[in-house]
């Protein structure tokens, strides 16, 4: 009988509040592109301004009051790089960020396979509640908040826009875009 009590009032404690939801996903998602390229459209590597800028998203999300509320990111995701060096500037722009939290940059998918991210972000019951940050290429970064459940699909990212921060939180399971920028 006494053991039955225990069981009875150890799984009370451990259920959730009833009208309670557990998070199911991510608290929030904040994406940026790639810092700027060099001159040379044959570097795959960031320009000495894109290693500055790089610099400055560490400021950024280390030092603005609406990210330090977000949270210290559980994650940071980057493209995984191509044969031909496509994706290596996602990965040097959030290195200086993964280096001061002491994470790895996790380069799962290709900038096309925006879609596998966005699952395995949302479904990945180690993130549920938690920031993530990504960089991506900014031609999907469109694409890949619609993915996350951003409706409508933002505007066409602009080529030479390089401080643009997408901030995608969720208030009832629904994806909410705000912008933002850093950096200059």
């Amino acid at each position: 009988m006494m053991r039955s009590v225990l069981l009875f009032v150890s799984l009370l404690f451990a259920a959730p509040v009833a009208g309670q939801l557990r998070p199911t996903g991510p608290a929030a998602i904040v994406m940026i592109r790639h810092a700027e390229e060099p001159d040379d459209p044959q570097n795959p590597n960031l320009s000495d301004e894109g290693a500055a800028r790089a610099d400055r998203f560490v400021e950024f999300m280390t030092h603005d009051p609406a990210m330090i509320r977000l949270g210290t990111p559980a994650a940071i995701f980057a493209t995984q790089m191509t044969n031909d060096g496509n994706g290596r500037r996602t990965q040097e722009t959030v290195a200086p960020l993964a280096n001061l939290l002491r994470q790895t940059v996790q380069t799962p998918y290709h900038a096309k396979d925006y879609v596998k991210l966005a699952r395995r972000v949302l479904n990945d019951p180690t993130l549920a509640g938690k920031t993530v940050v990504v960089c991506w290429n900014h031609e999907w970064l469109p694409q890949l908040a619609a993915a996350f459940g951003v409706s409508p699909q933002p505007p066409k990212w602009k080529n030479k826009v390089y401080d643009q921060v997408y901030v995608i939180t969720f208030r009832d399971r629904r994806a909410l875009l705000t912008t933002t920028r850093y950096g200059d």
